[in-house]
C-alpha cells in the first residue's frame, strides 16, 4: 500500500511540473514573438517612457530568467548525482550480499557444509538464492541437510553440492516455489546432484523430483508410475489399533515435509520400477521417503550390510519399554539416534528404523522394528539390526552379531534399553 501511494504522489508531482513548464513555454513563445516585432518598428514613433517600460521589464525578466536557468541546471545535476549514488551503492552491496550474507542465511537454515551456490550467479540469481534459503526461516533447510548427508554416506553425492542457475531456474516464481510443500521444492533444486551408484560404478539414475503439468511430483523419473502422492490416506484406514498409534501419519503430520504414497521399489536384476497402483507404500514424511530408498539401494544394489537375525519380542515386555518407543511421535529421535524412518506398506506391514549412526561415524548402521500381517495383532514385533561395519578382527563367522559386530551392537543397546538382551544376546523375554 506504501509503496503504490508513493507512485500515485510521484506521478501528480510529475504532472504539475508538466503543466508549469508548458504554460511558461506558451508564456515564452508569445514574449519572443513580441520582441521580434519590436525590433521592426521605427523607433521614432517609439516614445521615451515606452522604451524604460520595456527596458525595465526586461531586465527584471532576464535575472529571473538565468535564475529559473540556474535552479533547473541544480535540480538536474543533484538527480544525476543522487541516481549515481544510489547506483554506486546498488553495485556496492552486490559482493556483500553475495559473500556475506548468503553464506550467513545458508548457515542459519541449516544446511552449512552441505549447499552452496554457483560463484558465477548474476545479481538477479544471488537475490533469489537468498530468496529462496531465507523462506523457511531458521533450520527450514534441516530435511534437504539430513538427507543430503545420509546420500554422502552411502556414496551417491559429495558435499557440498552446488546449487548454479539452471537449477534456480526449477521454479520460475515464487508462486510455483510456494505452491508446493517447501521440502519438496528444496529437494527439486538439489535432487538431481544425488546419483545411485552400484559398486561397480553402474549408474542407477538421480534421487530427482519432477513436476509434471502442475499438479503431479514424480521421483528419479518423469514418467507416471514414478508418481508420488502428497498427504495420502493410509493403506489400512480402518483398523481398529495401529501397529505405532491412532493414524500417527496423520495425527503428526508436517505441512512442509507432508506423508507421501510411493509406489517406487527396487529389484535387482531390473533396478528403480513402479509397483502396481494398489501396492504403493506411504511414508511419515516426504524427506523420510526418500532416506528409505538410499537405504534399500544401498542394502539391495550395492550390498556390504550384514543384519542381525530376525527377533520376534512382545512389545509389553521389560515394562513396556518397546512400546513406548513405537508409540511416539514418527519425527520424534529416540535417544541416542539420528533419525527416524517410518512407513505402511499396502499390505499393512509397518516399520519403523532408528537410525544408529550419523555422517560423522565410518559406517551406516540402524534398526528395523516391523510388524509383518498376521504376527498376533500387532503385539510381536520383529526386530533386525543391519549395518556396514566391518566384522571385528578375529571373530569367527558364525559367532553371534553383537561379537562380530561390537561397535554396531553397542550403539543399538543404548536405544534398546532392557530388551538389548533379548534381541543381542539370546536372552529369554
Amino acid at each position: 500500500m506504501a509503496a503504490s501511494a508513493a507512485q500515485t504522489s510521484t506521478a501528480a508531482m510529475r504532472q504539475q511540473l508538466l503543466a508549469q513548464i508548458q504554460a511558461y513555454q506558451t508564456n515564452q513563445a508569445r514574449v519572443n514573438n513580441g520582441i521580434g516585432r519590436l525590433t521592426q518598428m521605427d523607433t521614432a514613433a517609439i516614445t521615451p517612457l515606452m522604451v524604460a517600460n520595456v527596458s525595465r521589464q526586461l531586465a527584471n525578466e532576464s535575472a529571473r530568467l538565468a535564475q529559473l536557468a540556474d535552479s533547473i541546471d541544480s535540480t538536474i545535476a543533484l538527480t544525476t548525482h543522487t541516481h549515481t549514488q544510489a547506483r554506486r551503492l546498488h553495485n556496492a552491496l552486490r559482493p556483500i550480499i553475495r559473500r556475506i550474507r548468503l553464506p550467513k542465511a545458508i548457515e542459519l537454515a541449516g544446511v552449512g557444509g552441505v549447499v552452496q551456490f554457483d560463484d558465477q550467479l548474476s545479481h538477479g540469481d544471488v537475490m533469489k538464492a537468498m530468496w529462496v534459503v531465507e523462506e523457511g526461516g531458521e533450520g527450514g533447510w534441516r530435511e534437504v541437510a539430513d538427507t543430503l548427508r545420509l546420500s554422502e554416506h552411502c556414496g551417491y553425492c559429495q558435499l557440498p553440492i552446488t546449487v548454479d542457475a539452471g537449477d534456480l531456474q526449477t521454479h520460475a516464481t515464487k508462486t510455483d516455489y510456494s505452491s508446493l510443500p517447501r521440502f519438496c521444492a528444496q529437494w527439486m533444486l538439489v535432487g538431481r546432484r544425488m546419483a545411485f551408484r552400484r559398486s561397480n560404478g553402474q549408474h542407477d539414475g538421480t534421487l530427482e523430483l519432477f513436476r509434471h503439468n502442475d499438479n503431479e511430483l514424480r521421483l528419479i523419473r518423469n514418467e507416471p508410475g514414478f508418481a508420488i502422492t502428497l498427504n495420502p490416506p493410509l493403506p489400512r484406514p480402518n483398523r481398529p489399533v495401529h501397529p505405532f498409534s491412532q493414524q500417527p501419519f496423520l495425527q503428526h503430520a508436517k505441512p512442509h515435509d507432508p506423508p507421501v504414497r510411493c509406489r517406487i521399489t527396487w529389484q535387482p536384476s531390473v533396478g528403480w520400477v513402479p509397483v502396481a497402483a494398489n501396492n504403493g507404500g506411504v511414508s511419515a514424511s516426504a524427506s523420510s521417503m526418500l532416506r528409505t530408498l538410499l537405504l534399500t539401494h544401498r542394502r539391495t544394489a550395492v550390498g556390504g550390510m550384514s543384519q542381525s537375525p530376525i527377533v520376534h519380542v512382545d512389545r509389553s515386555v521389560r515394562g513396556g519399554h518397546l512400546n513406548r518407543m513405537l508409540t511416539r511421535s514418527p519425527h520424534t529421535l529416540l535417544d541416542g539416534c539420528s533419525d527416524v524412518l517410518r512407513y505402511e506398506k499396502s499390505s499393512g506391514d509397518c516399520v519403523q528404523m532408528p537410525m544408529l549412526t550419523s555422517s560423522d561415524n565410518p559406517f551406516i548402521a540402524y534398526i528395523a522394528f516391523g510388524f509383518p500381517p498376521g504376527l498376533n495383532d500387532n503385539q510381536n514385533v520383529h526386530i533386525i539390526i543391519r549395518t556396514t561395519e566391518a566384522p571385528a578382527a578375529g571373530v569367527a563367522n558364525d559367532a553371534p552379531f553383537a561379537q562380530r559386530f561390537p561397535r554396531t551392537a553397542s550403539k543399538a543397546r543404548r536405544v534398546l534399553g532392557p530388551i538389548s538382551p533379548i534381541a543381542l544376546d539370546g536372552q529369554a523375554p
